[in-house]
């Protein structure tokens, strides 16, 4: 349920008011959906986006077909996600199916309704992803990559989610597909590091135990640390490789400082635990 003012539930006992008395005062988008629609769960949080971003300008009313099938049932709704404008109580227009927020924003820039500036596909999948929702952004990306299949950045943003979704195979392909230039780019750089950092890796479970067997053993816990990067625990690969550079810091040519340097890399320069632990290492260089 949004908490944007902007942005109400609707059923039959509020219809009255918020839709079609509403509407006197300012425009109300209904969308209509249903809980097992899996493009009303694209669609919804780009409306929901455009409706904040408006501020006010409209109404998002959102009708879960389901609770409300009266209301459905009365505008003739045969497909869900189904989005109407209403305007001066009367339907003006409408559309069916998922859309993304820049075609949104021109349907509603049809009407006279403008917002701020629609935000990238890119930085809509950052917000995605930040809210945990891997697939959801992947998803926008690949159909931002359709329309625009140059476009080196979502390339790299939506190889770097089919690496995180588990997709190592689809996420090298898209790597493979960048030209030279692209390749060149930080964030290209950094996944090219994750790929091999996730090629190098050992077994994991291999590692722990012959870690837990010889504590003392630096190459072990380097691999151990690796392994556990590539799979995804990666604070506990790098405290693992802190604790091999603390242990030996000068362990085969410096293999210690090289691989947390490899994992810098891979994680990018932004990252909360890229910086922790290269003051942490720093702390130990200058000791």
């Amino acid at each position: 349920m949004s908490t944007s003012p902007h942005v109400i539930d609707v059923d039959l006992k509020n219809f009255e008011s918020v839709v079609l008395q509403g509407s006197l005062q300012r425009p109300v988008l209904v969308d209509f959906w249903a809980t097992w629609c899996e493009p009303c769960k694209a669609l919804t949080p780009v409306l929901e986006r455009v409706a904040e971003d408006y501020g006010g300008a409209f109404t998002l009313a959102k009708i879960d077909t389901d609770a409300a099938p009266e209301v459905a049932q009365a505008f003739r709704i045969q497909s869900v996600p189904t989005v109407v404008l209403i305007v001066d109580g009367q339907p003006v227009d409408a559309f069916a199916g998922a859309r993304s927020e820049p075609e949104v924003r021109e349907f509603l820039e049809r009407h006279g309704l403008k917002g701020g500036a629609a935000a990238s596909p890119i930085e809509q999948a950052k917000e995605l992803e930040a809210a945990g929702e891997h697939a959801q952004a992947a998803a926008l990306l690949a159909d931002w990559l359709e329309q625009n299949p140059t476009d080196g950045e979502a390339i790299v943003a939506l190889a770097g989610l089919r690496f995180s979704l588990e997709d190592v195979e689809g996420a090298r392909e898209l790597y493979d597909s960048l030209d030279e230039a692209q390749r060149e780019t930080p964030a290209a750089k950094s996944l090219l590091a994750r790929f091999e950092l996730l090629e190098g890796a050992g077994d994991l479970e291999a590692l722990r135990a012959a870690v837990e067997a010889d504590p003392k053993d630096v190459g072990q816990r380097i691999e151990l640390g690796r392994a556990l990067v590539a799979s995804g625990q990666t604070e506990a690969g790098l405290e693992e490789l802190m604790e091999a550079a603390i242990r030996d810091l000068h362990f085969d040519d410096g293999a210690p400082r090289k691989a947390l340097l490899e994992v810098f890399e891979a994680l990018g320069p932004a990252e909360p635990l890229t910086v922790e632990f290269q003051q942490r290492l720093s702390v130990l260089l200058c000791s």
